[in-house]
């Protein structure tokens, strides 16, 4: 049954990628379409994994000198099932029921979707461990963990959160809707749910971390933006765990901010509040067994990872990819602090995207250009990669304001995963590059 699974899992990546392979092939596409759709078929009809393994080679060899060679490799690579650990199709998590494999089997040929829900039809809610460092005061009383109120030191924990295998889209954070008052939201077969939370100290959160077996294969800390709580942040950072194949831990830094559309004005000073709070947290990840720590900051989360970053002294010297996603950060602070972290050792990238509303309006409420928007052409600057993710549409005809499509979208997912992934550079991840200013970008 493992080959079966591993069969399925490498027919999910690559036909579930399979517009993205021929959008890297760029100029090549035409001169290989046939070729590309010949073993399309072949792998839609593979008997066993023996032929999926014959088909790879040419496929391969096919690809060898174009944009989308180092794209397919980095797919076969991460579609790898651990032993002892399965995953879901289409997503990085265990799988904690045997996959109904024939049915799966049977619908290959009708696309990764369906493959994924054949698979995962009699799947269990599957468990998230996510590690957590807050600077939030601990709730007293209610439902909530934490409040919004910054607190003066740092409360560490493990959260338990369920993703709902078998109703999962990549992508999304299933949750129950406004109007559904009758549902449960508690539901782990229907929504993602943040269940029990244990309490750690510094020491413990540490020792936890250093002595678990995933760790080693490097952290990912991620840090949320404005009107996020401590359970909205919790269920998009199990999301994330889950989504992209990242072989390490997700941990999740969260501050104080208000979870209110109302509380921007507040959620800027205590994000800048939190600044040195969240480097001396990443100086507490300097040890430890994990070769890399990777930083991902979303909106005005870039503000407490950009000034936490951009101290005295580097704050932790295993710090590998740092991203700047949709970042609500003048681009004139932005210009001045970023020289002071450039040549520290990490590698930086930028997320940018013209269709993002948030950021204009952002933009329009402080009378100055925003990091992670774009109007013209993106903002560039030595020793920074820059990728226009504007044709990564998340919205429905257009609405929305297009501001959380790193997490939405399987194209940006896949590049976040490569990039934290594998460590390779823009020019190895089959996006297209403009050279005036030079950035990379989506092809549309």
């Amino acid at each position: 049954m493992n080959e079966d699974l591993q069969q399925l899992a490498l027919l999910d990546a690559l036909i579930g990628n399979w517009d993205s392979v021929q959008i890297r092939l760029g100029d090549s596409a035409p001169a290989l379409q046939a070729s590309l759709a010949a073993i399309a078929g072949r792998l839609a009809a593979a008997p066993d994994a023996d032929a999926v393994a014959l088909i790879l080679d040419d496929l391969l060899d096919l690809l060898e000198g174009t944009p989308a060679y180092a794209f397919v490799r980095e797919l076969i690579v991460r579609s790898q099932v651990a032993p002892g650990r399965t995953r879901a199709l289409g997503s990085a998590g265990a799988i904690c029921a045997p996959p109904a494999i024939a049915e799966a089997a049977a619908l290959v040929g009708d696309g990764s979707a369906r493959l994924a829900t054949a698979i995962a039809a009699q799947a269990e809610p599957c468990m998230i461990q996510l590690y957590f460092a807050t600077n939030r005061c601990v709730a007293s009383a209610g439902g909530a963990r934490f409040t919004a109120d910054p607190s003066g030191q740092l409360a560490y924990g493990l959260a338990r959160v369920t993703i709902p295998v078998d109703r999962h889209r990549l992508g999304h954070v299933e949750q129950r809707a406004w109007w559904n008052v009758l549902g449960d939201r508690k539901d782990e077969r229907r929504y993602v749910v943040l269940g029990d939370i244990e309490a750690l100290s510094a020491g413990a959160f540490v020792s936890r971390l250093e002595g678990d077996p995933e760790a080693v294969n490097g952290l990912l800390v991620f840090t949320h933006g404005y009107n996020v709580r401590f359970e909205e942040a919790a269920r998009r950072a199990a999301q994330l765990a889950f989504d992209l194949n990242f072989r390490g831990r997700v941990v999740l830094f969260s501050w104080p901010s208000c979870g209110s559309l109302l509380g921007y004005g507040a959620d800027e000073e205590r994000a800048l509040l939190s600044a040195q709070t969240f480097r001396g947290f990443l100086e507490s990840l300097a040890g430890g067994p994990w070769s890399q720590v990777h930083l991902l900051a979303h909106s005005m989360g870039n503000r407490v990872l950009l000034h936490g970053l951009a101290g005295d002294a580097w704050p932790n010297r295993k710090l590998g990819q740092v991203l700047f996603v949709a970042a609500d950060v003048y681009v004139d602070l932005f210009r001045q602090q970023f020289p002071r972290i450039r040549d520290a050792g990490a590698n930086y990238t930028s997320y940018a995207s013209q269709r993002d509303r948030a950021l204009f309006f952002s933009a329009l409420l402080h009378r100055a250009e925003r990091v992670g928007a774009i109007d013209g052409t993106p903002f560039t600057t030595d020793g920074l990669e820059t990728i226009d993710a504007t044709a990564v549409d998340t919205s429905v005809l257009g609405l929305g304001l297009g501001h959380s499509y790193f997490a939405d979208q399987r194209s940006l997912l896949t590049d976040i995963g490569i990039l934290v992934g594998a460590g390779l550079p823009a020019a190895q991840r089959g996006l297209a590059q403009s050279d005036r200013p030079r950035y990379w970008y989506f092809p549309r």
